[in-house]
C-alpha cells in the first residue's frame, strides 16, 4: 500500500512535472508566437493611425481648397456686381458726354455766326476809328503851336500800325486817348523858355513864355521887342506890341511872374475877340 502509494506519487510528481513542461513548453512557443503577431498589430495600428493621419490632412486640404474655391467665387461675383455697378455708371456719363456734345455743337454754330457778326463788327469799328484818328490831325494843327507836329506824328503812326494790324483798335483808341489827354494838359500848365524869335530877317534872342494853351509872349532880351501869339480864324501869328507901351508893360510883368521874379498875382493876357453881330449889322448884311 505504501509502495503503491509511493508509485502513484512519483508517478503523479512525474506526470505533473511532465505536465507543467509541456505546459511550460506551450507557453513558451505561444509567446514566441505572439510576439510576431502582437507586433504586427501595433504596425498596422500605426499605419491605421498614420492613414487616419493622413485622411484628415486631405479632409482638411479639402476643406481648405473648398473654402479657397468658394471665397473666390465669392469675390468673383463681388467683383461683377462693381463691374456691372461700373459699368452702368459709363453708360450714363457717356450718355451724359453725349448730350453735352450735341449742345457744345450747338453752341459752337452759334458762336460760330456771332464770331462772323463779331469780326464784321470789330472791322466797321477799325474803319470808324481810322476815320477819327484822321480827323484829329486838323484839330491838332489848328490848336496853340506847342509840340503840335509831335503829336501829329503820333496820331500818323498809330493809325499806320492799326492799319497794319501791329496794334489793336482797342489800344490805337488808347494811345489817341493819352496823346488828347496830353494836349489837354497844357491849358493847366505854365512855361517858360530862353531861346531865339525869327523876325522880319532878324532873329531875336529873349524869352517866351506860354500860359496853357491860350496865349504865349516872346520878350526880346533888351526888352525893346515884345511879341503875343495871336489866332486869326484857325491860325495862329504873331503880333508884335510895337509901341504900345502900356501893353508892352504888362506883357513884361507876365513874364516876370512866370518866371518867379514877381509874386504870383492875376495877369493880363490879349485876345481878339470877334465884332458882336449887332441887329443893324444884319440889315445892312441883307
Amino acid at each position: 500500500m505504501v509502495f503503491a502509494a509511493g508509485i502513484f506519487v512519483f508517478f503523479g510528481d512525474h506526470c505533473f512535472r511532465g505536465s507543467m513542461q509541456r505546459l511550460f513548453l506551450s507557453l513558451v512557443l505561444l509567446l514566441v508566437g505572439l510576439t510576431p503577431a502582437q507586433e504586427s498589430v501595433q504596425e498596422i495600428r500605426r499605419q491605421i493611425k498614420a492613414v487616419e493621419k493622413e485622411a484628415t490632412q486631405e479632409k482638411d486640404l479639402s476643406a481648405a481648397e473648398k473654402k479657397r474655391h468658394q471665397d473666390f467665387v465669392d469675390n468673383a461675383r463681388k467683383k461683377l456686381a462693381a463691374f456691372d455697378e461700373q459699368s452702368s455708371v459709363l453708360k450714363a456719363q457717356i450718355d451724359s458726354l453725349k448730350a453735352e456734345s450735341v449742345r457744345l455743337d450747338e453752341a459752337r454754330k452759334q458762336a460760330s455766326g456771332s464770331s462772323h457778326w463779331v469780326e464784321a463788327r470789330k472791322l466797321k469799328y477799325q474803319e470808324n476809328l481810322l476815320q477819327a484818328l484822321d480827323s484829329l490831325v486838323p484839330v491838332l494843327n489848328s490848336d496853340i503851336p506847342f509840340k503840335n507836329q509831335e503829336a501829329v506824328d503820333a496820331i500818323h503812326e498809330t493809325a499806320s500800325q492799326l492799319r497794319k494790324g501791329i496794334v489793336t483798335p482797342e489800344e490805337a483808341l488808347g494811345r489817341a486817348f493819352d496823346i488828347l489827354m496830353e494836349r489837354m494838359q497844357l491849358g493847366y500848365t505854365t512855361e517858360n523858355w530862353s531861346g531865339y524869335f525869327a523876325w522880319q530877317g532878324r532873329s531875336l534872342s529873349g524869352k517866351f513864355v506860354r500860359y496853357g494853351a491860350i496865349a504865349a509872349i516872346f520878350v526880346s532880351q533888351d526888352g525893346q521887342e515884345v511879341f503875343w501869339l495871336q489866332k486869326k480864324g484857325s491860325a495862329y501869328n504873331w503880333q508884335s506890341v510895337g509901341d504900345n507901351a502900356v501893353l508892352k508893360g504888362i506883357l513884361k510883368e507876365t513874364l516876370k511872374v512866370a518866371e518867379g521874379q514877381a509874386p504870383p498875382m492875376l495877369v493880363m493876357l490879349p485876345f481878339v475877340t470877334k465884332p458882336s453881330v449887332t441887329k443893324s449889322t444884319v440889315k445892312e448884311a441883307k
